[in-house]
Formats: structure tokens, C-alpha cells, sequence
């Protein structure tokens, strides 16, 4: 069947389809949609090709220029070159610091690098925009789409996503922590592309109308926040800040000790977890 001029081959698997925006009216030739099992052999890990579509999803873009070039484009801040260094070593590319901005862009163009890459991420990518982008390159090199499948507590795509879009921190009054203030987020623009770590993890999603609106999704008692613990001890996270995940158990162990009143025996030992925690700030 078409739609809006994409020909799109109806997903068979059992666990449902996943809904894709409308790709609005098209001069492009069609290019078909299909499931998990028409995915070409690639040289990546699985585990990695997941975290990178999470990347992509926050923080990447990919294009086709008006001469049919594709390239994709991932630009983070410079607390997070190394995460870039990572990419770069996995699929080739180039690294430029953006002029003007704290910020590096990673860049890769050529065709089999680009091919290469598609093969990996084709079926995890799902952010709305990443999807519609994802779609327009699978035309120009002839790869059938695949539409993004279900997530489930294993998935690394939840790592990427975070290390892209995603913060953690606790608030203090009156140089004291604030009970229960931990926190887990991730922010987006669109809610559906937050609804899958709820789905997964729990929580609560609310909307905000700063920054033009964005949807937030968070965890915060300590049940939750533990679970997403349990989460990143058996994924890998890449990002600057996701080191902060290191320090959860300690900041409960503390707060638990009340070693944040300057009067504790433990208080010294609450000013270093301080530093530390400081030192990963974005």
C-alpha cells in the first residue's frame, strides 16, 4: 500500500507495529518499509548498533544533500569528546570543533561508511524526526526501512538516549540535600519519544512549557531510581555525565548517615562525594 508516497510493507511480527509520522508529499521514489528479518548482515555488535541509534535519536541528524550525498552528523559538548572518539574509532568520520560553541560535530560521509551504518541502526532508530531522516537515506542507497521494534529492560538504546538527552542530579536547600530529590530525567520534544522509558522503568512523564514545550520524563523515589541502577550496571553508558551513575549508591549511603549536617562524623566524607558529584556537572 502507499502512503504519502512511501511504499510501505506492512510489519508482520507479533509484537505490534510501531506508528511512523507521514512523510508528507514526496518526489522521491518509493522505497519499501519492512521488519526485523530483512536486516543485512553488519560488522557491529548489536548492543552497540542499539546504543548508537539512541545517540542519534537525541543528539545526531542525518542528511541528504541535493546531490544525493548522505552524511550523518552527531554534535555533543566538550565534556563528551571521548564518547565521540568512540564513534569516530567504530565507524571512521571526521571530528571538528564547532566554531563559537563549546561543542564537537562528528561527521561521516562516505557512501560505504554510510551504508555500513544504516545496516547497524536500520530498526532501532524511532525519535520522530531521526525516523523521517532515517527514511529519506534508506531511498537514496535502496535499504528498505525498518520500522523501530519494541523495547524491552535489555534494550541499549535506553544508554544512548540518556547520554544524549538525559540528566541526573538532586537539589539542595540551605547547603542540605533535599529528601527524596534525587533524580533520573530524560527531556524531548515529542512524548512519544519519552513513553518508552516509562513503559519500561516506571516513573512519571510531565510537560513543560519553557523552551518553547518539552516533555520530561523522571524517576525519583529510591525503588525506581535503583531499578535504573540495576539498568546501567548491565549496559554501557558513554557520556560524561552518565558517570554520575556511579556515585547513586554512595550519595544514598551517605544521606543515610545524615552526613550531610556539618556536625557528622561523616560530614568530611559528604563534602568529597560533594566534589565528586561536581566535577561531572554539564
Amino acid at each position: 500500500m502507499f502512503i504519502s508516497g512511501f511504499l510501505v510493507k506492512p510489519r508482520s511480527s507479533q509484537n505490534g507495529v510501531s506508528k511512523t509520522q507521514s512523510a508528507g508529499n514526496q518526489r522521491h521514489t518509493s522505497s519499501l518499509v519492512g521488519t526485523s528479518e530483512t536486516t543485512c548482515a553488519t560488522t557491529y555488535p548489536k548492543s552497540f548498533c542499539e546504543w548508537l541509534a539512541g545517540i542519534i535519536d537525541g543528539d545526531g541528524s542525518m542528511k541528504v544533500s541535493k546531490q544525493g550525498e548522505t552524511s550523518l552528523e552527531i554534535t555533543m559538548g566538550l565534556e563528551d569528546l571521548p564518547l565521540l572518539r568512540y564513534i569516530q574509532d567504530m565507524l571512521g568520520g571526521s571530528m571538528k570543533m564547532r566554531s563559537g560553541a563549546k561543542a564537537y560535530r562528528y561527521r561521516l560521509h562516505n557512501q560505504l561508511g554510510m551504508m555500513k551504518l544504516i545496516h547497524c541502526i536500520n530498526g532501532h532508530i524511532r525519535d520522530s524526526a531521526r525516523l523521517l531522516q532515517l527514511h529519506r537515506v534508506c531511498q537514496v542507497l535502496d535499504i528498505p526501512l525498518i520500522l523501530p521494534i519494541t523495547l524491552d529492560a535489555q534494550s541499549n538504546w535506553f544508554a544512548g538516549f540518556f547520554d544524549a538527552d538525559g540528566t541526573i542530579g538532586f537539589a539542595m536547600k540551605n547547603r542540605l540535600p533535599v529528601r527524596g530529590s534525587l533524580m533520573i530525567r530524560v527531556t524531548n520534544k515529542h512524548l512519544q519519544d519519552v513513553e518508552s522509558y516509562k513503559v519500561v522503568f516506571g516513573g512519571n512523564i510531565h510537560f513543560s512549557s519553557s523552551q518553547n514545550g518539552y516533555y520530561q520524563w523522571s524517576v525519583q523515589s529510591r525503588k525506581d531510581v535503583l531499578i535504573l541502577l540495576s539498568y546501567f550496571q548491565s549496559s554501557t553508558f558513554r557520556s560524561h555525565k552518565s558517570r554520575r551513575f556511579f556515585l547513586i549508591e554512595e550519595y544514598y549511603s551517605l544521606y543515610d548517615l545524615k552526613a550531610f549536617h556539618p556536625e557528622s562524623l561523616n560530614h568530611k566524607a559528604w563534602l568529597a562525594f560533594l566534589d565528586k558529584w561536581k566535577k561531572l556537572m554539564i
